[in-house]
């Protein structure tokens, strides 16, 4: 069965209602004011990062005169058009939350954005002296010539000033633009506002305030704020392995140069200077918008985590020991005990890195194997690799240059590993590495004994506090056998063998699952009761599409979690009908991969580095790990169960497309899952740190 047009939903507007969803959040009136902006600051990142890669992606296809259409049917130029109108749409309401909702509320409570024209003197003075310390000497005027020809960085603000002198007598106008390096912080305290906590200037209004500071004998007429997004949809050609460092230096400087795909211009602007910024952006395809406020939304980030407005926040969720590991205890003595599984971060990422510089600190390790996707800033992991290194210890890791805007940071991974003494490995000719594995090999007794970590998410201590993920602690002799063929095979070019337990991506990861969805649709068919439920960011590949709708035709009941993008329609009659799609926006961003099928009443549990898509599938390195223990499988099917159930943060996908809020659709009492995943980690900690004082035995009843 081939895929009709109407049977699919298009990536890209499923993406822009994923971060539609994203903004339902800001507009929460039970949410606190600087969740809420955290939530928009949230939608402004997401957009930059959509703008960059998708829609660069579409700018290329339409420059080529391209007209294939895509599984829904419509061609690039369609797409691209169908984009600019509803983010045009989503602009609009991004900012009309802001400025009738959120900025009221801030103003209230003393978080306020000040207006220049309000300034007293002596702020006037203090900014002043601010901007000669720590602006003025920083930023440097380029005077543009006629062709108005500049190399503008993309996501920072701009200005474009036109500047009016004399010269014999006549007056001559020029245009002078300034680009604001990330490095000076977007918000400028303003002390003294009477009313107010937290008072502040963006920094292009203090800028703008003092500006004349660079033309003393001059007149600058007027300003324009702007800001350039360009085309990342840039890859390494890595024909040969040795060159890919080097090549990916030089996709880094690409991106410095590219197209610009978005202009973003503040409402206002002389149109004589939305005329020059189209030329300096060298930007006849690029999407324009006319933003009706401050640019960059993401910068809340800064406001949404100021100090000391903690009443203005949600009440955090304690981060809980996981139950099954006992205060001080060796990781690999928890682990011999028994299969470890952990919710992140509810439960705490920290086992995980222990883990790892355990492994790094006993002189009974001798090997340890990893793979590397995205790291935190100051990584723990990274370091605990290097003092392996150092101390002797065989030292393998796979760090991969082609993780999209963490190239430099993991350049720089490498070279420190390298030096260290490590052997690393620049990804895989062809692929993405995007698997979660870590194997630790330890002489135990005469034998050795492989430990292994299995994921859903990176190997990076700060997003494991923010995102929904789930980790595997295991010693199994069979999942170590197989994780060692893995790293043979991703390292040393070795031809591919069959696994025991896992499975791998591009290697047979798609068929085991499509086996699995197959043996559920026989099931069906015999009468049997059978059931799927799947968990992931994004479901967008057309076989697994296929494959979904022939088993809800079978009579396959399948729930479908999905945060991100789902390109299929449930709940078509002779079709869908069977299938159900919930989607989950809530405080933690939904990450783990989680999949079961009941198999006759004895289900089969997989958690995966793994979604649904094309790329993942067929051009990348993934794993799919079966979860064997009796106590984790139930617990990974609690979870898919608790998130199927929740009508508070959970909104279905109707037949037509839009996503629907389950608190218009039900009556009962609402259930929030991430709330239960909270409270339940309290509680294993909370038993687990009960020890009895006194044992009282079970007496039989007179």
């Amino acid at each position: 069965m081939a895929l009709s047009e109407d049977q699919y939903i298009n990536r890209e507007l499923s993406w822009l209602a994923f971060n539609e969803r994203v903004l339902d959040e800001a507009a929460r009136t039970d949410l606190p004011v600087l969740e809420r902006l955290k939530f928009l600051a949230i939608t402004a990142s997401n957009f930059d990062e959509f703008f960059m890669v998708r829609v660069g992606a579409l700018q290329f296809m339409r420059e080529k005169g391209l007209r294939v259409k895509d599984p829904s049917g419509l061609t690039p130029t369609q797409q691209w058009d169908q984009i600019h109108a509803r983010a045009t749409s989503f602009i609009a309401r991004q900012y009309e939350i802001l400025h009738q909702q959120l900025v009221p509320i801030l103003y209230e409570k003393g978080i306020r954005k000040l207006r220049v024209a309000d300034l007293t003197l002596s702020q006037r003075t203090h900014l002043e002296a601010h901007f000669m310390e720590h602006i003025f000497p920083v930023l440097s005027p380029i005077a543009l010539d006629d062709g108005l020809i500049a190399t503008i960085p993309a996501l920072q603000i701009s200005l474009l000033c036109t500047v009016l002198s004399e010269e014999d007598a006549k007056p001559v106008r020029r245009f002078v633009l300034f680009s604001l390096p990330n490095s000076l912080p977007r918000h400028i305290t303003v002390p003294d506002a009477e009313g107010a906590s937290h008072a502040y200037l963006n920094l292009e209004d203090v800028l703008e305030l003092f500006i004349t500071h660079y033309f003393p004998s001059e007149k600058v007429t007027a300003c324009a704020r702007f800001r350039i997004s360009r085309n990342s949809d840039i890859v390494a050609e890595d024909h040969a392995e040795d060159d890919l460092a080097t090549a990916m230096e030089g996709i880094l400087d690409k991106r410095l140069k590219s197209p610009a795909i978005r202009i973003e211009i503040e409402e206002g602007a002389r149109r004589d200077l939305v005329t020059a910024i189209r030329q300096i952006g060298v930007a006849q395809n690029a999407q324009v918008f006319t933003i009706p406020g401050e640019l960059d939304l993401s910068a809340f980030f800064a406001i949404a985590g100021l100090p000391g407005f903690d009443e203005l926040k949600v009440e955090p969720w304690a981060t809980q020991n996981s139950a099954q590991i006992e205060p001080g205890e060796s990781l690999f003595d928890a682990i011999k005990r028994g299969d470890i599984l952990m919710h992140h971060p509810y439960e705490s990422f920290e086992p995980v890195v222990k883990l790892i510089e355990e492994a790094a600190a006993d002189p009974d390790v001798i090997a340890i194997k990893q793979i590397l996707y995205r790291t935190a800033k100051n990584s723990r992991v990274v370091a605990a690799l290097v003092k392996a290194a150092e101390a002797g210890k065989h030292v393998t890791v796979l760090v991969e240059l082609k993780a999209r805007f963490d190239e430099a940071r993991n350049l720089d991974r490498a070279n420190d590993l390298l030096n260290a003494g490590a052997q690393i490995i620049y990804g895989v000719h062809g692929l993405k590495t995007h698997a979660k594995v870590c194997l630790i090999m330890r002489r135990e007794s005469g034998h050795l004994v492989r430990y292994m970590h299995f994921g859903t998410g990176n190997y990076n201590e700060s997003t494991a506090r923010l995102y929904t993920d789930v980790s595997y602690l295991t010693c199994r002799a069979n999942y170590g056998s197989d994780a060692s063929a893995f790293f043979n095979t991703v390292t040393g070019r070795s031809r591919f063998v069959h696994f025991q337990k896992i499975s791998m991506a591009p290697f047979g990861l798609r068929e085991r699952l499509l086996g699995m969805l197959e043996n559920e649709c026989e099931r069906a068919k015999q009468g049997e009761a059978a059931e799927v439920m799947l968990k992931m960011n994004s479901l967008e590949d057309r076989q697994m599409i296929q494959a979904l709708y022939e088993a809800s035709q079978a009579g396959v009941k399948i729930k479908l979690n999905i945060r991100g993008i789902c390109c299929l329609r449930p709940g078509v009659k002779g079709l869908s009908e069977n299938i159900t799609v919930v989607s989950i926006i809530d405080r933690y961003l939904e990450h783990a991969r989680i999949y079961m099928f009941r198999q006759g009443g004895r289900p089969v549990v997989f958690i995966s580095s793994a979604d649904f898509m094309n790329r993942n599938l067929s051009k990348r390195v993934e794993l799919l790990i079966p979860v064997e223990d009796k106590e984790a499988k139930k617990r990974l099917i609690q979870i898919l169960e608790t998130h199927f159930a929740d009508t508070a943060r959970g909104r279905i996908l109707r037949p037509d497309g839009v996503w629907q809020s389950q608190t218009t659709t039900t009556k009962k009492k609402t259930q929030r899952s991430q709330e239960i995943f909270a409270d339940e980690a309290a509680k294993r900690s909370k038993q687990r740190n009960l020890a009895p004082d006194v044992l009282v035995p079970h007496v039989p009843k007179a």
